[in-house]
């Protein structure tokens, strides 16, 4: 393997391990009915594809690397991991790769959540993304910004829907404060309503 390609193999086989270990932490959520099951099968599925078409991709272009596009793809992937951990830390028992609603479900607004709605959302567009800037995989860029995106988003509205049945005006409130994905720099004010 020549220094690059041991450099890809490295990120992608780590990236793949570091969320599969990250799925730990879903197993140990209460369970609630769970909604949308089709689009957490397909979104994982996809995900998958994203990994195996962004290796595909880089070794059958036997190009080296565009630095500048991989070092934006390993930011945003750093950034991704901190953003999705910090969630998942904030939301603790509630955490899920399910869209899913409890009983005894609370509305989780401290910790990143006082600053945007969906930073577990934030973090997975973000990784997609990186995933195959870090690989130079444009081809596959264009397929996750097509299909994995528009899917994620669906994914999105859905529970926000699920989130408003739930918690009524308290969320619509939220909502009016806490924008969904990126935090204002000037705090948590007046937002539109989903």
């Amino acid at each position: 393997m020549e220094g690059y390609d041991w450099f890809v193999t490295f990120f992608l086989v780590f990236a793949l391990l570091e969320r599969i270990y990250e799925r730990r932490y879903s197993n140990q959520a209460i369970r609630g009915e769970r909604k949308m099951e089709w689009s957490y099968v397909l979104l994982h599925g996809s995900y998958m594809v994203i990994f195996i078409l962004s290796a595909v991709e880089f070794f059958w272009r036997r190009r080296g690397l565009e630095w500048p596009v991989t070092m934006a793809g390993l930011v945003l992937f750093v950034v991704a991991l901190v953003v999705r951990l910090t969630a998942i830390r904030a939301l603790g028992k509630f955490w899920s790769l399910h869209l899913e609603i409890r009983p005894e479900h609370q509305l989780v607004t401290h910790g990143i959540y006082q600053y945007m709605r969906h930073p577990a959302y934030l973090a997975i567009l973000l990784e997609v993304i990186s995933v195959p800037l870090v690989a130079n995989a444009f081809y596959t860029l264009i397929l996750t910004v097509g299909v994995y995106v528009p899917l994620l988003l669906l994914r999105w509205r859905r529970e926000e829907k699920e989130m408003i049945e739930k918690f009524g005006e308290q969320y619509v409130e939220y909502c009016r404060r806490v924008p969904a994905f990126f935090p204002r720099p000037w705090g948590a004010k007046s937002g539109a309503r989903p």
